[in-house]
């Protein structure tokens, strides 16, 4: 289901009255604070509201939504500063595994994450911290007609208190094959380091020693970097429109902040060296956000690679000249801005950097014109 240009307006507004009741500085704080970063009760609340179907296909009981109306919600749920990991379980994690799970499989998994009765993460990064779809470092082991894992994987945010695993291994008869797997995080020979991240997310290492597992599907290391691909862009577009979301909010902030300070009896905002320097910001990320949604309706790997290039600078710019621009109240702890600041931190490097953007893009480029 493809939803129209009312539809999705209707979809903007309602997260935003949702999020303004349920996402203050008191839930943020309760949710941070929960072992995982996601009350079982919060993420359900987010199945009824029908996000979690979003990237889910309409015969499981999800919406189909489509990439642009995702982004849009998740911009929304960045200004909110959501603590739960809508995009890596909901969008990332589920949209993985709605590509590959069948039959009985998929009846038990696909409905529930429409609900949140369950939650599924694909732990993407490897433990030096760089994506590799294919040569990961884990290996499958064979165990009759069963496999096991060995190896680890590396910090995923939401990974903790999830239902479900999805990882990459190399197998065993074939150094060029990969499988994906799906993990029990309960299972014997797993273990879930999670950390709280200074966001106020929370995150989690997994380690598995002979860990039980279900094969997914395996392949050539090719073709099955060319069947994750599709759902990491899914999820990295989602993610950058989750970060606009928030450098918004904070330029926002900063704007309501430099109109109402006075300095020598006139409002900050009437240098005008800092009506520049805030109108440069407000084009930056209206032009990152053009470029988001514009990926989101044609989701190209050169597109994405530039998308998270661009995104990556516009939030270390937001919380650089937010900073600047409130002066020291900007570093307090205790100040509304330091939360939006540390989101967008972290974030800026979170699906890899802007550096590692910009080899892709050179690289995608190079092979097209080649």
């Amino acid at each position: 289901m493809t939803m129209d240009i009312d539809t999705r307006q209707m979809l903007v507004d309602s997260a935003r009255r949702w999020t303004e009741q349920a996402c203050g500085a008191a839930e943020r704080r309760a949710a941070s604070d929960h072992e995982s970063g996601c009350h079982p009760e919060r993420w359900r609340a987010l199945g009824e509201l029908g996000w979690l179907g979003m990237a889910l296909p309409e015969k499981d009981g999800g919406l189909d939504a489509g990439l642009p109306a995702i982004c849009l919600l998740a911009e929304q749920l960045g200004r909110a500063l959501l603590v739960e990991p809508f995009v890596s379980s909901a969008i990332l994690g589920s949209g993985l595994l709605a590509e590959v799970a069948e039959g009985e499989l998929r009846r038990e998994w696909l409905p529930a994450l429409v609900t949140g009765a369950r939650r599924v993460v694909w732990l993407v990064w490897e433990p030096d911290g760089g994506r590799v779809l294919n040569a990961p470092s884990a290996t499958a082991i064979a165990d009759g007609t069963a496999w096991r894992l060995q190896g680890d994987k590396g910090l995923m945010p939401g990974a903790g208190g999830a239902d479900g695993l999805l990882v990459t291994a190399r197998m065993p008869a074939d150094a060029d094959q990969v499988g994906l797997f799906l993990v029990d995080p309960r299972t014997s020979g797993a273990r879930l380091d999670s950390t709280p991240l200074y966001d106020g997310r929370h995150g989690a290492r997994l380690s598995m020693a002979h860990a039980q597992c279900q094969l997914l599907r395996k392949g050539p290391a090719g073709a099955m970097a060319a069947l994750l691909e599709p759902a990491l862009i899914r999820g990295h577009v989602a993610h950058c429109a989750e970060i606009l979301g928030t450098a918004q909010a904070a330029f926002e902030m900063t704007l309501e902040y430099v109109r109402a300070r006075k300095q020598f009896g006139r409002a900050l905002s009437d240098n005008q060296i800092i009506q520049h320097r805030l109108v440069d910001l407000y084009v930056e990320q209206q032009e990152a956000r053009a470029l988001c949604l514009a990926t989101a309706a044609e989701s190209t790997a050169e597109r994405a690679a530039a998308l998270g290039a661009r995104v990556s600078e516009v939030a270390r710019n937001t919380w650089g000249e937010a900073i600047q621009l409130h002066g020291a109240i900007g570093m307090t702890e205790e100040y509304a801005l330091g939360e939006y600041v540390r989101r967008l931190a972290l974030a800026a490097d979170l699906y890899v950097s802007s550096a590692s953007h910009l080899e892709d893009l050179a690289h995608l480029t190079l092979d097209t014109t080649a």
